[in-house]
């Protein structure tokens, strides 16, 4: 059973280390249930799965882009709300609406255009502002407390969003790669298959080292093929 498993890609040394382990929990091959280097096999298997089978990334892009989206409707609802208020002449919340609108001019009327970094770095000031007791009561008198209130929370909802997400980045990427994790488990598959191999003569571990020699074979077929069909596609 000679294999030199660092020339294996990292997805089949996946394989054969998986191939491996399920046979050997096979209940007829009760001469290694709960051997040691069995058990070990398991825990780097474990480990390097994990990693092999984790996403670059956490996934919640889309979930922080739906917050995103909420807010500026958020945004853009009030605004055109107000604005709408500002053009009715002799209405009685009109120089409350070019108050508040005034406020919107000043901090970005096109604020729904600009990046994440820069609305995060605006918008909340701008509801800050709305926030102070004479911009409150005038948005109360022009009945816009709720969609001000809409407002804030969907900023609130776009920082939680983007915290998990960059939370959840940063763990991912502070996980240690399968590559730099695949030594361990070359270890442990190698130290396993000497001890069947060394025992290959003794009754009951005769049909394991039959069986684990066959995955052994095909993993090496494997990086041979995928060697070849290199090799010919950089010449094609």
């Amino acid at each position: 059973m000679k294999i030199t498993l660092q020339r294996l890609s990292v997805g089949n040394l996946a394989t054969l280390a998986d191939r491996t382990i399920t046979e050997s929990l096979n209940e007829k091959y009760v001469i290694v249930k709960d051997h040691p280097l069995l058990i070990s096999l398991q825990t780097q298997y474990e480990h390097y799965f994990e990693v092999f089978d984790k996403k670059a990334y956490s996934g919640k892009g889309k979930l922080v882009a739906k917050a995103d989206y909420q807010r500026d409707e958020a945004f853009l609802g009030m605004k055109n709300c107000i604005y709408g208020l500002t053009r009715v002449i002799g209405n009685s919340m009109q120089q409350d609406a070019m108050d508040v609108y005034g406020i919107f001019k000043r901090f970005g009327l096109d604020l729904p255009r600009k990046s994440y970094m820069a609305k995060s770095g605006t918008l909340p000031k701008l509801i800050e502002t709305l926030n102070e007791p004479l911009n409150k009561q005038k948005i109360e008198n022009m009945h816009l407390t709720e969609i001000f209130e809409l407002l804030s929370a969907a900023q609130t909802n776009f920082e939680k969003m983007e915290d998990e997400q960059i939370t959840a980045n940063a763990q991912l990427r502070l996980m240690e790669s399968a590559s730099s994790l695949r030594g361990n488990l070359e270890m442990a598959l190698g130290n396993y298959f000497k001890v069947v191999t060394a025992m290959r003569q003794l009754e009951g571990w005769d049909d394991l080292y039959g069986i684990l020699n066959e995955y052994v074979k095909a993993s090496k077929n494997s990086h041979r093929k995928k060697k070849e069909t290199t090799e010919t596609e950089n010449n094609a």
